[in-house]
């Protein structure tokens, strides 16, 4: 079973904080294992994104909406 819970980053280091310090290693020790501290952000490049929905078969309508959204979003900006 798996539970999903939608904290902001502020809840998640209070809550943190609120935890033994046993507890508090352990998701050290999980982040270190799994590799997810200042691991960079590698993205594709809008072409491919929008081949791949294009081959899902998504309207041209959405795929020109995806495309421009793309280009105006800040992962995208230069």
């Amino acid at each position: 079973m798996q539970v999903v819970v939608d904290l902001s980053v502020d809840e998640l280091i209070k809550t943190i904080s609120n935890m033994n310090l046993q507890d508090v290693e352990k998701i050290k020790k999980s982040l270190i294992e799994r590799e997810l501290y200042f691991k960079p952000f590698i993205k594709d490049d809008i072409e491919d994104i929008i081949s791949d929905f294009e081959k899902e078969g998504y309207s041209d309508d959405f795929l020109k909406d995806l495309e421009e959204g793309l280009k105006k979003s800040s992962v995208y900006e230069n």
